[in-house]
């Protein structure tokens, strides 16, 4: 049997790193498939020019990655990258799997898996996230109307993928790309200062780097300034507390660093598309609860 990773030992991203991926990942699902056979399955060698994901959920085959064998059986894994070689069989007369060929990137246009590598081969722990998401996607298959499948199955390939890098990451099987300690820092420091007041120069003093500079480097590893990045995470942190407590919008405004309600609600949205009001009434919330 494969190892959980035949290129070496994986190392874990930094908690910052995973939490920015995820948040920022835009996942793109090309395609999915379920293959059922009763007498046997081939896949003919071929490369594809996006990742592929195949879960055994019944059965067991081999599939073969730039001529290392992985054997599968029911809840394993197997990630195909783009445009490396890969053909596969069965090696029991009854096989099924499921297909899922997806791109992930980030909104300056990073490959998502490529700055967190999932390893090539792993076997899904039994009742984990992860393998809940993929055997519930199954079910979609199933469906008589095949739009709505597709619909639906367009949306699990984007869950899918966003769990396998949260369970790796658990785990500790994922590779990382480095990314330059200072930004790593910055990501991990912005964390924490949702509800003070912070400017460019703010952190370029922190940082012993030029504004300039800064906004360079944050732009070259992640795609974005490091107050564009700020911003994001106090919308979002915005977005859960109109869901889930009970301080009215002001409130929520003065604890991610906004004094003024109105430049608030105007910046939730420029990101949400809708005001904090509207958000919450959309989610069957009142627009603004009274204080407890």
């Amino acid at each position: 049997m494969a190892g959980d990773d035949a290129q070496g030992k994986a190392e874990s991203p930094p908690g910052s790193l995973v939490d920015f991926v995820i948040r920022h990942a835009q996942v793109r699902t090309n395609l999915c498939t379920q293959q059922r056979f009763e007498t046997g399955y081939r896949l003919e060698p071929r490369t594809v020019p996006d990742y592929n994901l195949i879960f055994v959920t019944r059965g067991q085959a081999v599939w073969v990655i730039e001529g290392q064998p992985y054997p599968l059986r029911d809840g394993d894994l197997v990630v195909v990258p783009p445009g490396v070689p890969h053909h596969g069989y069965s090696q029991t007369p009854q096989i099924t799997l499921e297909s899922f060929h997806v791109e992930a990137s980030l909104p300056s246009g990073q490959d998502v898996l490529a700055i967190l590598t999932p390893p090539r081969f792993q076997h899904v722990e039994p009742n984990s996230y992860l393998d809940r998401y993929l055997r519930t996607a199954q079910a979609e298959f199933d469906r008589p109307d095949h739009a709505q499948a597709r619909l639906m199955l367009q949306s699990w390939g984007r869950l899918i993928l966003l769990e396998l890098l949260r369970d790796n990451a658990l785990r500790g099987r994922l590779r990382y790309q480095p990314i330059d300690p200072l930004v790593m820092d910055l990501l991990e420091g912005l964390r924490h200062k949702l509800g003070q007041p912070v400017s460019l120069e703010d952190l370029a003093r922190w940082s012993g780097f030029s504004p300039q500079h800064l906004n360079r480097l944050f732009q070259k590893h992640i795609g974005v300034t490091p107050l564009q990045y700020l911003t994001r995470l106090r919308m979002e942190h915005a977005a859960q507390r109109l869901l889930t407590g009970r301080s009215t919008v002001r409130a929520i405004a003065q604890e991610v660093g906004y004094d003024d309600p109105y430049y608030f609600s105007r910046l939730f949205r420029r990101h949400f598309g809708r005001s904090p009001a509207q958000y919450r009434q959309a989610a069957g919330q009142p627009a603004d609860p009274p204080p407890i």
